[in-house]
């Protein structure tokens, strides 16, 4: 079970459960305060088992609370389950109405979006969440935020399609309706109260510096000639992980050993990333390197090069990201090299909690922790070596805490985990 709490520990947790006492029923209180038994060890689910046995005893709890064993107890199930403690300011029964306004289920890796947001709203039942699809415009997502706040939104969870979205967040927060930004950002921080998201930089560097380190330990003649299929112009996750695959470029460039030939957006998707590779594969095949910025692209080049007679995984070598199905079967078999875990499940899932703990607690990311309200969920590269230990878009077998407010982790339901590999 861990290491025994400290007395300030025991002392903080004894005025928890004085405090949850005095809202009301034991049960329900100790649950919303993040004690859930999902995903804990057998030993921790038996002592919460016998913690609720024993308060279904109300005539001997008052007396039973003061134990130092109850005390001790207590804190330790709060390290384990709680994210944090719990904020000041009590959450009321009021409904509030949030809109989650997304790109739309095109490319795929929005899809789990949707799906997480039906899963962790029952978790949240004073919350009406009701999911509109932009369908990939941002003109038409500008216009779903301002219906939104004509609706009387309370708030508005908002998967950017480009950063001139800025402006419809704007609007949201000048009229006192908070944002949390999912995935994809606006490009200033104080167009919303929390982004919850990956490190784009990180990706694309990862992902492209596996690749430069697989060419060198195959030995494939230097310089290598390199193309790179970026995302949606203007969409900040296409920055960032173009800036990281140049930056894992550039020393490569220096010193003669990489070359990249082209440069192009090809929209996260398969069918234009297809288009664009088949249109260089017919000037040459002298290539060794497509650094893509996500797997619907992966599997573009892939196709295109097929086409030509070319199996990649030998003399050519495709990076991706987003764990999609399809490529990690790729991973496999050997045709793509690598892919990235940020689950946009685990977005979805933290996004809503982030929502409702500022509506409920008024409780915004700590700045000494995330520096620009950014919240970054878990992620890595996906390679064959780890491919066993991953589920479908990276989705985790328990989605953890949000790492900040009240929060809990919770079992991600089986039809949402996918295939093994």
């Amino acid at each position: 079970m861990g290491a025994l709490i400290s007395l300030r520990d025991a002392v903080m947790a004894n005025q928890r459960v004085t405090n949850i006492l005095a809202l009301g029923s034991p049960r329900s209180r100790l649950l919303s305060e993040g004690i859930n038994r999902k995903g804990r060890t057998m030993v921790q689910a038996t002592i919460y088992q016998n913690l609720m046995n024993r308060l279904h005893d109300r005539h001997n709890i008052r007396r039973w609370v003061t134990t130092p064993a109850l005390i001790a107890l207590v804190g330790v199930l709060l390290a384990a389950c709680s994210t944090s403690t719990t904020p000041s300011a009590k959450p009321t029964a009021a409904r509030k109405t949030v809109y989650f306004i997304y790109n739309g289920p095109t490319p795929p890796y929005f899809a789990p979006m949707a799906s997480a947001i039906s899963d962790v709203s029952k978790f949240y039942p004073t919350m009406t969440i009701k999911t509109i699809n932009a369908n990939g415009s941002a003109t038409t997502e500008a216009e779903d935020v301002s219906e939104a706040i004509a609706a009387g939104a309370n708030g508005i969870i908002l998967n950017t399609i480009s950063e001139t979205d800025t402006t419809a967040a704007a609007n949201a927060m000048s009229h006192h309706i908070p944002v949390v930004t999912i995935d994809r950002d606006v490009s200033d921080p104080a167009d919303r109260i929390a982004f919850i998201g990956d490190n784009d930089i990180e990706l694309g560097k990862s992902t492209t510096q596996y690749a430069l380190d697989e060419l060198a330990k195959m030995h494939i003649p230097t310089p290598w000639h390199v193309v790179v299929l970026e995302g949606t112009a203007g969409a900040s996750v296409t920055i960032g992980r173009e800036t990281g695959t140049m930056d894992a470029l550039r020393p490569y460039m220096r010193a003669g050993k990489a070359k990249v030939i082209l440069n192009q957006f090809g929209n996260f998707s398969t069918s234009t990333a297809q288009s664009i590779m088949s249109a260089e594969l017919a000037k040459t095949k002298n290539i060794q390197l497509v650094a893509s910025a996500n797997d619907a692209m992966s599997e573009g080049a892939i196709a295109a090069f097929e086409s030509q007679g070319i199996t990649p995984g030998k003399t050519v070598l495709i990076t991706g990201s987003d764990g999609q199905p399809q490529s990690l079967a790729d991973i496999k078999n050997g045709t793509q090299l690598d892919s990235y875990a940020h689950p946009p499940y685990t977005e979805a899932y933290w996004a809503v909690e982030a929502m409702w703990n500022y509506l409920y607690h008024k409780v915004t990311p700590p700045k000494s922790k995330f520096p620009d309200a950014k919240v970054l969920v878990p992620e890595k590269v996906i390679t064959k070596a780890n491919l066993s230990t991953v589920h479908a878009w990276g989705t985790p077998a328990v989605v953890p805490p949000l790492p900040y407010g009240v929060s809990s982790a919770h079992a991600v339901p089986a039809s949402a985990l996918g295939g093994s590999y």
